[in-house]
């Protein structure tokens, strides 16, 4: 996991020294390394958020995420209080997912636009657009709620 993080780390690097058609610039990657420093800063390891992913690709409903020690322990569909969809569940990240999802994107997708929570720095939102030509393959993740658990 580490090897990965690093090879991710320097391709953004490199693409965001590059410009011309990359979906980030070095900008953006300042903006995404210090957001992280602020999350990883923030010493969170057990939290409540509530993320939502809308796609054209099935299930779209607000998820509570539950994380403790590092572990996300449930995701429930916040309407009905009922567990995800196994189906869905690994669809549905903690804070250090959307922050990979971000990095992924960032060396892969076309479009690529990710706003981060000024206190604790976890991604707020994050539009994807990974392939210009396809339809409908467009991806959004927005959170809100952070809840610490003591």
């Amino acid at each position: 996991r580490g090897l990965m993080r690093t090879f991710l780390a320097a391709a953004l690097l490199l693409l965001g020294a590059c410009g011309d058609g990359d979906p980030v610039g070095t900008g953006f990657v300042l903006s995404l390394r210090a957001a992280q420093a602020r999350w990883e800063s923030s010493g969170i390891e057990s939290y409540e958020i509530t993320v939502r992913r809308l796609c054209f690709c099935g299930f779209v409903e607000p998820v509570r995420v539950r994380v403790v020690d590092g572990t996300i322990v449930s995701r429930t569909v916040v309407p009905s209080g009922e567990p995800v969809p196994l189906d869905y569940a690994g669809y549905i990240p903690d804070v250090p997912g959307l922050f990979a999802i971000v990095e992924e994107a960032a060396v892969a997708a076309d479009e690529l636009e990710a706003s981060f929570d000024a206190v604790y720095g976890f991604p707020t939102e994050i539009s994807i657009d990974g392939d210009e030509i396809a339809v409908d393959d467009e991806i959004v993740f927005l959170t809100e709620a952070l809840t610490p658990i003591p």
